[in-house]
């Protein structure tokens, strides 16, 4: 056994269906990377560098160039849209198959046992572990005893009016991916109905959520909304349409036959459509389409999909929700206090040196990330608990 063999293997996916997806961990890490730079970058950044595609173009192109690293990094925040997607694609996949191939239903039961088992305990261990560093390190700590107690039903968007618990920053996704677990039965439901009524439903949904969450229609620019799944379905409904095509004679034709060069030249073009749209406005935006259409030609491609297979990176997809409850623990109580500055220089605003100060910073986050994964995530990643029969095994 390689060296390489003996590092990875604890991180290597085991699922109870069978079906495994090696391209959708590769995005799950290019998800969870994205959010690890996107939240780092605040340490980095001068605040007067070019960001958006319109600043880029209207600068030389030196500048541009230099910078271009510092915009893409500034865009990482939207790794949870891929999330989101994702989220969409993996837990409608069953039911998918169910009323489309005929294979057996999932049963409600287990599938609420999974994710109760396999996020709810490792998202306790995090959240119960903050609460006791900020009492650790601030007197005040105990006054986050509310934060912590409206985060562990998940409703601390709904109670503290959409503001972000101090204890788990990124815990606001977490509560709207489980407002999604919660009503995925439900929509699954759409894969009873023939093929152009169900797609066009999807289609349809997607673009009413973009419109009508968007502030377009008054009953929806509430805020509340903001921090509920309502004005996230635009992200997953395409996760559903994806595991629609998924399982379609033409797309696992295309896979068996190895993909195809098309969806190379399609591919690369689409990702990075997929990011500098985000400086854009449309009435009807096509953002969530084209993040469909990337997605899609990473699960077709011939040389595309290569990357998101590598077993590195797929690695890192599989560890990726430990990583993102995690991440900034690293950042913010480890690199900002004792590193940044103190054992590695930097200046802000100096791109694209600054990128790869960021690089560096984000490998060792994700190797920490990856011993907490161990024994945070790990023990219950197949959705049961370890049994003493296992563990010695």
């Amino acid at each position: 056994m390689s060296w390489s063999d003996r590092i990875l293997a604890p991180f290597k996916r085991r699922t109870s269906s069978g079906r495994y997806l090696p391209e959708i961990d590769g995005l799950r890490c290019l998800a969870v990377v994205l959010v690890v730079l996107f939240h780092s970058h605040g340490f980095f950044t001068s605040g007067n560098e070019p960001s958006t595609v319109p600043e880029l173009l209207a600068t030389d192109s030196g500048t541009a160039l230099a910078h271009v690293p510092h915009a893409l990094i500034g865009r990482g925040w939207f790794g949870v849209q891929i999330f989101f997607l994702i989220s969409g694609l993996v837990l409608s996949l069953p039911y998918a198959a169910h009323y489309l191939l005929g294979e057996e239903k999932p049963l409600v039961k287990n599938y609420f046992k999974r994710r109760l088992i396999r996020i709810e305990i490792p998202y306790i261990i995090a959240l119960t572990f903050f609460f006791i560093l900020s009492i650790t390190l601030y007197q005040s700590g105990l006054a986050r005893l509310p934060n912590y107690l409206a985060g562990l039903i998940y409703a601390h968007g709904f109670i503290y009016d959409g503001q972000h618990n101090p204890l788990l920053f990124v815990a606001w996704t977490l509560e709207i991916e489980v407002q999604f677990y919660l009503i995925v039965p439900l929509l699954c439901r759409i894969f009873a109905l023939p093929k152009v009524l169900r797609r066009s439903i999807l289609v349809l949904g997607i673009l009413a959520v973009d419109q009508f969450c968007g502030g377009s229609w008054p009953a929806f620019s509430n805020s509340f909304w903001h921090y509920t799944v309502i004005r996230q379905l635009n992200w997953f409904l395409p996760g559903l349409l994806l595991a629609d095509l998924y399982l379609s004679p033409g797309l696992r034709g295309i896979r068996e036959k190895g993909g195809t060069y098309w969806s190379d030249l399609i591919g690369i073009p689409a990702w990075i459509a997929v990011f500098v749209l985000i400086d854009y406005h449309f009435e009807v935006s096509p953002r969530p389409f084209v993040l469909l259409l990337a997605f899609w030609c990473v699960l077709t491609s011939r040389i595309l999909g290569v990357g998101f297979r590598n077993r590195w990176v797929t690695a890192v997809g599989m560890m990726c929700y430990t990583i993102y409850l995690f991440h900034n623990f690293f950042i913010h109580t480890i690199f900002g206090p004792y590193i940044l500055g103190n054992l590695v220089p930097y200046t802000k605003g100096n791109w694209p040196m600054n990128a790869l100060i960021l690089s560096g910073m984000t490998v060792l986050i994700i190797i920490g990330c990856g011993f907490v994964y161990l024994f945070v995530e790990k023990p219950f990643a197949r959705g049961r608990l370890p049994s003493r029969k296992r563990r010695e095994r």
